[in-house]
């Protein structure tokens, strides 16, 4: 049996911890396709980039496909009522997506001032001059507030440092929606021979994995204002409103409605304990899963 072939180093920074293998799906807004073209070749080979012209269509990958972060060209965002009016309204539906805001050269230095003075949280700034050498490290900063980084801080304490980048790949690729055979192979395993490490650490197979990576983004979602059931359904491709609730109900026994009262991501991580007989430790969560 022979070793990964696509996953590669495990990379750990304070706070958060990601596999340096496939990422996930990223919201791009610009109107301007010379830096389109350049993020494209910037970060397709890890990303998938889903681009839009308007601040509506943003709102709609943000809403309706399973993005868990965006790239925000400023000179795109509405200048009515103000700059920093939209993008304080996008954060309050959306408080864990990770947003980078690229500068362009000549940008009013007025509108930088009342975006800090805003006091909006987790925006990360980024010039466009610096796009080429700086991107990979806005885009780690912006996802450490999300699904994939505190799963992989909850996970480590149970994982190998192989088994746990292998998990964090699943989360991060969540939009992918890989069968057990295709991420297997991805990673460069058999089924089988993966659903047997996977066990070995007390995990469920593989199959069964991916389907908790689905609900522990669903959690997560579900505690911001900006998302329904239907929409985190719709989000994760399931067939229907009621094909996701079903699923949510079988592995966790609650609504859409009881994980959003209930704690989000921690509601999730919980059910996932108990099924898998795990044993619960004490995990500092985040946001509204504090």
């Amino acid at each position: 049996m022979g070793g990964p072939r696509k996953v590669r180093q495990l990379i750990s920074r304070p706070g958060y911890i990601f596999f340096d293998g496939p990422m996930g799906l990223l919201g791009v807004l610009t109107r301007n396709r010379g830096l389109e073209s350049r993020l494209f070749a910037s970060v397709t080979t890890d990303h998938t980039l889903v681009s839009t012209r308007s601040w509506d269509g943003l709102r709609r990958v943000i809403q309706e496909r399973p993005t868990t972060d965006a790239i925000v060209d400023l000179s795109a965002v509405p200048p009515r009522p103000s700059m920093e009016s939209a993008l304080a309204g996008l954060r309050t539906r959306f408080p864990h997506l990770g947003l980078v805001l690229l500068v362009p050269p000549g940008l009013n230095p007025v509108g930088l001032f009342r975006l800090g003075k805003a006091g909006i949280r987790n925006l990360i700034l980024l010039g466009i001059d610096d796009l080429d050498s700086d991107l990979g490290r806005a885009l780690a900063r912006a996802k450490m507030s999300g699904a994939t980084s505190l799963v992989s801080r909850f996970l480590s304490p149970y994982l190998p440092r192989r088994e746990l980048g292998m998990a964090i790949t699943a989360m991060e690729s969540v939009h992918r929606r890989w069968s057990a055979d295709g991420f297997a192979d991805w990673v460069g395993f058999s089924r089988p021979f993966l659903s047997e490490r996977f066990k070995k650490c007390g995990l469920p197979s593989v199959g069964h994995f991916l389907l908790w990576t689905r609900l522990f983004h669903a959690g997560h979602w579900l505690e911001e204002p900006g998302r329904t059931g239907e929409s985190v359904g719709r989000q994760l491709e399931y067939s229907s409103g009621a094909a996701f609730r079903r699923a949510l109900k079988h592995y966790t026994h609650a609504t859409p409605m009881g994980v959003r009262e209930g704690g989000g991501l921690r509601l999730i991580f919980q059910a996932f304990l108990r099924q898998t007989g795990l044993p619960p430790l004490q995990v500092r969560f985040r946001g509204n899963s504090a």
